[in-house]
Order: structure tokens, then sequence, then C-alpha cells
């Protein structure tokens, strides 16, 4: 065995010992004066999406892109990339889900070939998902600013309302302040190995100041996101792209389908539960999540399976003090905190005033979110004694 575990490694899966998952540097704002005309192009599309759905020229602007060489796309960094994805994701679901108008089922090449092309050298699919909406996607005013809801704002959005910035400017946060957490499962895991129960029960401190730190983000949505305007304003845009061609790329031969970008596909859940080793069954729910994996950056899938494969902190815990033992249980009943609180925010904007069953990703998750907040319930480790 490795003298490290794999999780410490935080380069190695593009974590950020204090950001988590979101990008250490802050996303690219612009491709500057000096970039590409494509890539100038689209800069000045991003920033007036709302106004051309508003006014109804966004589909014909959108027609009038010309189709870039895929050969421009090996000149640009991840960073810029990212940018790309961003940008031409939000265009491509504009496109095919303008509110009040018959659904499209072709993407423009001028579009298509850069969503495509920007996602394939970044290694996730070709639509809008979580990454693109949330972790690439927000601006600081004040590069010394916290990056709590109120100091950060989207760079591209649908609506113009301030909703969309607040529900992108929340979700932002919540990564941010899930770093702590991220980074300490490697400490733990390696705590586990060296047999160093002080290192694990410091790393699950660390998870369970996190897991409180999200869950106080998460309750501040509605300050500025009202239900209505995210149910009728934006979420119709987060829509899956269904049977829809791409056009100019041949590399996707017929018709394409791909879920809608989802909370479902931020990788905090997933790897805290790896993590705290909460046992979600085999279900068929389990294995549609599972799908949703592939929708995250690829380095933090392979994070994910990584925690998944090294030692196991629960197991160790278990038998270990009654002290570590009521450490990892904080842990346990504050991620229950958070689930809980997740369901009365989703029936606050989904479950009541939609009168939806499933998520933006098709995810089922009334049954999924209540599901899994009693297996996690479920999870605490009692003494031997008991």
């Amino acid at each position: 065995m490795a003298e490290r575990v794999a999780t410490v490694d935080h380069e190695r899966f593009d974590i950020d010992p204090e950001r988590g998952f979101i990008p250490g540097t802050d996303p690219l704002a612009s491709f500057g004066t000096n970039a590409h005309l494509f890539l100038q192009e689209l800069d000045k599309l991003s920033h007036n999406i709302p106004d051309l759905l508003e006014t109804g020229r966004f589909r014909p602007s959108v027609r009038q892109l010309e189709t870039p060489d895929p050969v421009l796309f090996d000149e640009l960094t991840n960073r810029e990339l990212a940018r790309v994805y961003t940008i031409t994701g939000f265009l491509a679901n504009a496109y095919v889900h303008k509110i009040d108008s018959p659904t499209k089922k072709t993407i423009p090449a001028g579009v298509a070939v850069p969503l495509y092309e920007s996602t394939k050298r970044l290694g996730t699919t070709p639509v809008l998902s979580y990454d693109a909406y949330v972790l690439y996607n927000w601006i600081r005013d004040d590069s010394n600013q916290e990056l709590l809801p109120q100091n950060v704002r989207s760079m591209t959005n649908f609506f113009a309302p301030e909703d969309e910035r607040w529900f992108i400017a929340i979700h932002v946060a919540i990564e941010n302040r899930a770093g702590p957490a991220i980074a300490a499962i490697g400490d733990a895991q390696q705590g586990v190995y060296e047999n160093d129960a002080d290192r694990v029960g410091d790393a699950l401190r660390t998870i369970e100041r996190s897991i409180q730190d999200i869950t106080t983000i998460l309750n501040r949505m509605p300050e500025r996101n009202n239900p209505e305007m995210y149910g009728t304003g934006f979420r119709p845009y987060l829509k899956p792209l269904t049977n829809i061609k791409y056009e100019g790329v041949g590399a996707l031969t017929g018709r394409q389908s791909f879920r809608g970008a989802s909370g479902a596909q931020s990788s905090i859940l997933p790897a805290l539960d790896a993590a705290l080793g909460i046992d979600h069954g085999t279900n068929p729910l389990v294995g549609h999540l599972r799908e949703l994996r592939k929708d995250m950056p690829a380095a933090h899938q392979e994070f994910v399976e990584a925690v998944e494969t090294e030692p196991s902190i629960r197991d160790y815990v278990e038998n270990s003090s009654d002290e570590l033992r009521d450490t990892y249980n904080d842990c346990i009943d504050q991620l229950v905190t958070f689930r809980d609180d997740h369901i009365d925010i989703v029936a606050k904007y989904i479950s009541g005033p939609l009168d939806k069953s499933k998520g933006t990703g098709g995810t089922p998750f009334s049954r999924y979110l209540e599901t899994f907040t009693d297996d996690t319930e479920e999870s605490r480790l009692s003494s031997p004694s008991q």
C-alpha cells in the first residue's frame, strides 16, 4: 500500500484545499479584445442573453454565429475552454427551450461545434451541466472578498432579474464552504491508514463545521430568489435536451439526449457519503445518481471513486473510542440537518409552486431526498455496549 492515500493529492483531482470543487483561480470573465473573433462574439452574446430572449432576437442572433474551426480549441487553456463550455451551454439550452416558443430540435453549428469541442477537451458531456452553470460561472467585484452569496454574481444568465444570479451565488458559496470538508476527507483517510485517531478526529470536526456552514448558506436561498421567479423565469431553461441534433458535429451521429443542469451533479454529497460510509443500497434511484456522475468534471468523478476505495473512516471509527464515535455522529447529525433543510427548500421551490416530482436532471427528487436522509440517520454509530 502507498505511504499516502490518493485522496490527499488534491491537485490530482482538481480540488482546491480551501474552495473544494471550485477552481482555485477565479473563472475567466472575458476572452479579451485580442482573442479570436469568434471568442469575442461569444463574449458579446453571453452578456445579452436575457435581453435577446426578451426581445425575440435570440434565435436569429445564434443562427448568425459562424462555425469555428475545431483547431481553435486546441490552442485554448482549460480556463478558456471552461468559458467556451459555459457560454455555449447557455446558448444551446436557451435556443432549444426558449420560453413561450416551440422547442427546437436542432442546435446550430455555431453553438453545437464549440460546445462539443470544448467539452470533449474538458472530459465532460456536451450540455449545460452543473459545473458550467455554477462552478465556472461567477465573478467577484473585489478579488479580496470572501465567496459569500452577497459577494459573487453569475457572469452568464437566462433571466434578467436578480433571482437567478442569487440562485447561482448560493450554490457557489455552498461549494466554497464545502471546500474544507472535501480537503479533510483525505486527512481522515490518511489518519485511518496511519492509525492516527487524533488526525481522524480533527478531520471529522472540520467536516462537521463545513456541513454546518453549507446548511446556513442553503437556508439563505429565499432571501433574493422568489419561488415563482425560479419556476417560471429560468428553471425551464435547465430542462434536459431530448432528441436534439448537434448540427456540424460529425462525432454525434443521430439525435442526442442529455440531462439538464441539476444540483444532483454536484460532487459534494457523493464525496461526503463515500467518506462517511453512508450506504444508500442498490435501488434504481442510486443507479440514476451514479449516472449523473458522468456529468461531473472527470477529475471530480475520480475523486469520489477514490474516496470509495481508500481506507474506510466509518470502519475505523466503529472500532475506536467513544469520543471518536461521537465526533463521527456529529457529522452524521449535521448532514441529516442539511438534508432535512434541503427537503424544505425543494418543497418551497419545486414540489409546491410547480407541482413537479422530478428535478431538471431527471431526478425523482422527493423519494431521493427522503430516502437518502433516512439512510444518513441510520448511519449513526452506537457504542459497543448499546
